[in-house]
């Protein structure tokens, strides 16, 4: 019995272990009927407001992802998202000041804080 247990533990661990993927991640300037509009990957310096939308595939719910909001290699936001379905659509967003001009990246954490995704955009005065 005492060699059994392990591997019944384990195989309880793979069929019930929590896989997060991000099947779809876009920046916005709105989000409508929970889907991007306006997606780009370049934003004016007045855009006031970047949104990260992304959509999320999951054995497990419910369960949590985090939208890591970085610029300048400093962490300026990071949001808790609730997932609740196997597929679900979510986002978050980031005030941005028109000074903040440059790389602006999110990270996709799952919630044990590993990262599963990461895009870039950028603040930029030739955005067109």
């Amino acid at each position: 019995m005492r060699r059994i247990l392990p591997v019944i533990l384990l195989l309880f661990y793979i069929s019930y272990g929590q896989e997060v993927k991000v099947l779809d991640m876009q920046f916005a300037v709105a989000i409508q009927s929970r889907e991007p509009v306006g997606i780009s990957d370049r934003f004016p310096p007045d855009i006031g407001k970047v949104y990260c939308w992304t959509k999320i595939q999951t054995e497990k719910v419910p369960t949590k992802i985090y939208h890591v909001w970085m610029y300048n290699g400093e962490e300026m936001a990071r949001v808790e998202l609730d997932i609740t379905y196997h597929t679900f659509r979510t986002w978050s967003s980031k005030n941005i000041l028109p000074q903040w001009k440059g790389k602006w990246t999110v990270i996709v954490e799952d919630e044990n804080g590993n990262k599963i995704a990461e895009k870039s955009f950028e603040i930029t005065d030739s955005w067109q």
